[in-house]
């Protein structure tokens, strides 16, 4: 029997996250969003007093003194904080996966020596560096063309990698104090086996964040574009194995919950604009009534209720999956698809709730709207993600199967 009851220490996490969020993410973010230069817009004392109680160093291992959070306590705390905002949400979430894919892809000397550096520095958040300015979704679905994809290039030089490229659109790009970057090593191989990971600090001699990018939403949160020119890193500095971080990169995004938790995010912000509709509805007079007195708002409000609830089940289900032998891996990407989906339909019913009111900047919807937005592109774009699991559909029933039904082949057959 599944059961989604939440355990005391899950419970907790959510009370401090949502209290966070409250008292000290949406008054900063009221003030972040309005600031038309995107390199003045990041709060760094949010994240300060985020790690002070914890947040920050979630899925640190236990035995390094974090939390060790699992993929389904990510998602609740990841949508919680994405009530207070989804871009100060993202830096927590960013720094959560990029720790996951440290202690999974590193060895012990690595971890030894990085997370302790993590758990001690509270402004240290991190970042993962993939996206490319000719190389997005195809290092996603991805593009088995030898040479196709990443061109972001890591050459061996004695005991040092030497890196060129370019990285774009990085989220906690030009914030964070680590990044993990995706390099090719091997330039005319396809991708599965020629890319390899390395952690670069943000002090590394010849990188710079040359672009902080001006975006419609999610303000609060920098995403850049970063420059490697000769960039040596040390050979210790090389984690996982050589051309093995594309296959790395699907557990991350699958197994250990990245996609899962970028769908809870967004869900944050979608049960924000249904709690401030409903609050709206009852005080609103239209019609010498409430707007809840009438119908089609009720039908209205009925119908967000509904999406987030099945979003955060589908999110849910496939994260209490991930501890699965034999997880079906398709959810992991439906689910976010799913949820970043239906995020952005709460987000235009709110509007419309809210008639001329929710399209005005002092009012909260518009920009709940312009935040939802973000995430059917982000952790990747929501039709190659789609495409992607349609790869792992199910055959079809064999003859001797239960479920076979002969007037299927029939119908198949024209007859």
């Amino acid at each position: 029997m599944v059961d989604f009851q939440l355990t005391p220490r899950q419970m907790e996490l959510r009370d401090i996250a949502k209290r966070f969020a409250t008292e000290v993410m949406i008054p900063a973010a009221e003030v972040a969003d309005r600031i038309e230069d995107p390199e003045a817009s990041f709060n760094w004392e949010v994240i300060r007093e985020g790690s002070k109680r914890g947040l920050r160093t979630l899925t640190v291992p236990r035995e390094y003194g974090g939390e060790g959070a699992d993929v389904l306590s990510c998602a609740i705390v990841g949508e919680t904080l994405a009530y207070g905002d989804l871009g100060l949400a993202v830096a927590f979430d960013q720094t959560w996966k990029i720790m996951t894919s440290i202690a999974n892809m590193a060895n012990d000397e690595q971890k030894n020596r990085w997370l302790p550096k993590i758990m001690d520095d509270d402004e240290c958040i991190l970042a993962t560096a993939w996206t490319e300015p000719m190389a997005g979704s195809d290092n996603v679905w991805p593009n088995q063309q030898p040479g196709a994809g990443i061109q972001t290039y890591a050459e061996k030089k004695g005991d040092r990698w030497v890196l060129n490229g370019t990285k774009r659109y990085i989220s906690n790009g030009g914030l964070a104090k680590v990044y993990q970057i995706a390099a090719r090593t091997d330039k005319d191989n396809p991708m599965m086996n020629s890319l390899t990971a390395f952690l670069v600090p943000s002090d590394a001699k010849g990188f710079e964040v040359t672009e902080v990018w001006d975006k419609l939403g999610q303000r609060c949160v920098q995403n850049g574009t970063l420059e490697f020119h000769d960039v040596e890193v040390p050979e210790e500095d090389q984690i996982g194995e050589v051309g093995q971080a594309l296959p790395a990169l699907a557990n991350l995004f699958i197994r250990h919950g990245s996609n899962i938790q970028a769908g809870a995010t967004v869900l944050g912000v979608a049960q924000r604009a249904y709690d401030l509709s409903l609050q709206y509805g009852h005080a609103r007079i239209q019609g010498s009534v409430p707007l809840l007195g009438h119908q089609l708002q009720q039908i209205r409000l009925a119908r967000m209720a509904m999406k987030i609830e099945a979003s955060r089940s589908y999110l849910w289900r496939t994260a209490w999956s991930t501890q699965l032998e034999e997880m079906d891996r398709k959810n992991a990407m439906l689910s976010k698809v799913f949820a970043s989906e239906s995020a952005v339909q709460v987000c235009q019913e709110a509007m419309e709730f809210w008639g001329a009111a929710g399209y005005m900047r002092k009012n909260p919807i518009e920009k709940l709207m312009r935040d939802a937005l973000s995430f059917l592109h982000s952790d990747g774009t929501n039709d190659v993600l789609t495409l992607k699991a349609a790869g792992f559909l199910e055959d079809p029933p064999q003859v001797d199967d239960l479920v076979y039904s002969p007037r299927v082949a029939e119908a198949a057959a024209g007859r």
